[in-house]
């Protein structure tokens, strides 16, 4: 019997040659993990600036398309698309550098001189806070042994002092020597200038280089499957840059509002907790927490009535930020409900810290669209309802049946 081999076998063979090479491959990791990351940290180290640069083009790239648009008047007589691209590039340069200047030279000093002062003052507002507990406690006859714990504890400017010198001789072994440190200090330099440079050649090739990842696509993949990968990267820049602007605006204005308010209110450190708040909001859904739990302690220790008057200031705020603000500015840009919004937030935290938190949940809000449409897509040819609340009666086999007639008639 003459054996043949068909294509149906050749597909076969090539999904367990793949299988088995990927099932290798991910052995050898690890096993050689310890090799493995020490390669992945030189490949990162060699292509940081290459990143960097991704990401500053990325960042710029809303603002240079609205000041190429304002730079319309370049083009009036004769097109002059290029001399248009480069003013809009140097314009959105200047406006970047003029942001970041005036946030250090404005925000960062008193930031700075608020830890300090808070710092120093960290025994006296102990005492200030102990005695306006023992004035509760002996007033409303309360008694636990935390409160006589608290009420003991005594610590001195000298006290404090020496523990911040012993914590920071515990940090000097693990920072390099001076001279490494400059070293470090000069390719961290050297990185963002080089960052710079590649980021203005992406803002300037932009559409050629776009192209040119285009052209691979298709080069390389059928002509349906190139067209999925495009409208892929499309929604995945359209819910990218609409939730990172939106949520980097929304949180510049919940800190610039909290400043006012808390400067109306009366209250102290109000440059360093609009601070703590206004970086915190960028975090979905577990920012404002984030933010004002160190902030009501700070104030705590300060006087216990302004924490109180704070925590009422910044549930309103974040209710307005949350009903009002943050829907206006950001709108629907991911589609995720609550439950994912959450999901998203603990997983990429739990993996990449506080920049996995902002960026997991546009990331699962990717994810989360294309799956739904890929199931969405299967349920149509299987001629049942795309609706989810369709799926919320079943019970059993008959209501199934149920839902297949719904979806014939």
């Amino acid at each position: 019997m003459k054996f043949e081999w068909t294509k149906a076998m050749t597909k076969k063979a090539a999904v367990y040659t793949i299988s088995g090479a990927g099932i290798i491959f991910a052995y050898f990791l690890m096993k050689n993990f310890g090799q493995v990351k020490t390669v992945w940290g030189s490949a990162m180290d060699i292509l940081r600036p290459f990143v960097f640069g991704i990401i500053f083009a990325y960042l710029l790239n809303g603002p240079l398309m609205y000041f190429e648009k304002k730079l319309a008047f370049v083009e009036k007589k004769k097109p002059r698309r290029v001399l248009k691209r480069v003013l809009a590039i140097i314009v959105s340069w200047i406006a970047a550098i003029a942001v970041l200047s005036a946030f250090f030279y404005i925000v960062m000093p008193d930031v700075t001189e608020s830890i300090n002062v808070l710092i120093n003052n960290i025994p006296y507002y102990l005492s200030s806070l102990q005695d306006f507990v023992k004035n509760v406690t002996e007033t409303y006859g309360i008694e636990a042994p935390f409160v006589d714990y608290f009420l003991e504890f005594e610590i001195s400017s000298e006290v404090f002092a020496t523990l911040l010198k012993e914590y920071g001789e515990d940090l000097i072994p693990q920072i390099a020597n001076i001279a490494n440190l400059s070293v470090r200090i000069g390719n961290i330099v050297f990185d963002i200038v080089i960052a710079i440079v590649l980021s203005i050649y992406i803002m300037y090739s932009k559409e050629t280089l776009i192209a040119q990842l285009k052209k691979g696509l298709y080069a390389v993949f059928k002509t349906g499957t190139a067209s999925n990968l495009v409208r892929f990267a499309r929604e995945t820049h359209k819910i990218f840059s609409g939730f990172i602007n939106g949520k980097l605006l929304d949180s510049l204005i919940i800190g610039i509002l909290c400043f006012i308010g808390m400067s109306l209110i009366g209250l102290e450190f109000t440059m360093l907790i609009s601070f703590i708040v206004g970086c915190t909001n960028v975090i979905p859904f577990f920012g404002p927490f984030l933010g004002a739990i160190p902030s009501v302690l700070i104030l705590l220790m300060v006087d216990p009535w302004q924490a109180l008057w704070f925590a009422i200031f910044v549930l309103v705020l974040q209710q307005l930020d949350g009903n009002v603000i943050g829907p206006k500015i950001l709108g629907d840009s991911t589609g995720l409900p609550a439950l994912w919004v959450m999901f998203a937030i603990l997983v990429g935290g739990g993996i990449f810290g506080i920049i996995g938190m902002f960026i997991g949940v546009p990331a699962f809000a990717v994810i989360y669209k294309f799956t739904k449409e890929y199931l969405e897509n299967k349920l149509k040819k299987k001629n049942l309802p795309q609706q989810t609340e369709n799926y919320k009666v079943i019970k059993g086999l008959k209501d199934f049946d149920d839902i297949e007639k719904g979806a014939t008639e």
